[in-house]
């Protein structure tokens, strides 16, 4: 397994398939229909601001990460308007805004780390979380922060052995059925060494 830094655009409609699949019960309320959704967030994707796992020409895994130009999925107001149109334009900004975690100085925050089905507990996302702490220490950045909702404790567990920790605690409030998750958790990991 390789691990490079961004997609090519041959791959950009594998990447978006693997980000819909992990987070699109979170979006989809954001989009008229699934279809609708996958294709903006497979638009919205910034090629260079995700780490892909590789088997040869094969996508395994991804994961999305902040730079100071912003997130792993870039929600241009005038190229959803003009796929959308004015309504639906409206609704998915508004849906999505409350999910825009922003920058953190010093601090590599990652924006989505999913692994295709068949390769899960097959060390994809370890290499993937090795590979971001790597990324981390290039530019000299203390830590590498994510969060973790609470439908899915997998995640949690991989995170917690990975050595992340609990820095901070969040909630969805009355939009809890909208975004399908009622908290989430914010975990950091000091870059350098390995547990």
């Amino acid at each position: 397994m390789d691990i490079t830094r961004g997609f090519t655009r041959d791959e950009r409609s594998r990447v978006g398939e693997l980000y819909w699949e992990a987070f699109g019960a979170k979006l989809s309320h954001a989009f008229r229909d699934g279809g609708t959704g996958r294709a903006e967030v497979t638009a919205a994707l910034v090629a260079d601001r995700f780490l892909i796992a590789r088997d040869g020409a094969d996508v395994l895994g991804v994961c999305g990460f902040r730079t100071a130009g912003g997130g792993a999925v870039h929600w241009s107001w005038r190229a959803t308007r003009s796929r959308l149109g004015w309504p639906a334009a409206v609704r998915a900004v508004a849906v999505l805004a409350p999910l825009d975690r922003g920058d953190v100085p010093g601090v590599l925050v990652l924006d989505g780390l999913c692994v295709a089905a068949e390769r899960r507990s097959a060390g994809t996302g370890s290499a993937l979380l090795t590979a971001a702490l790597d990324l981390a220490a290039a530019p000299g950045d203390r830590a590498v922060q994510l969060s973790v909702v609470d439908t899915n404790p997998r995640a949690e567990v991989l995170y917690r052995h990975r050595g992340f920790t609990v820095v901070g605690r969040g909630g969805t409030g009355p939009l809890a059925g909208l975004y399908g998750f009622h908290r989430y958790r914010t975990l950091q990991r000091p870059v350098g060494g390995r547990p």
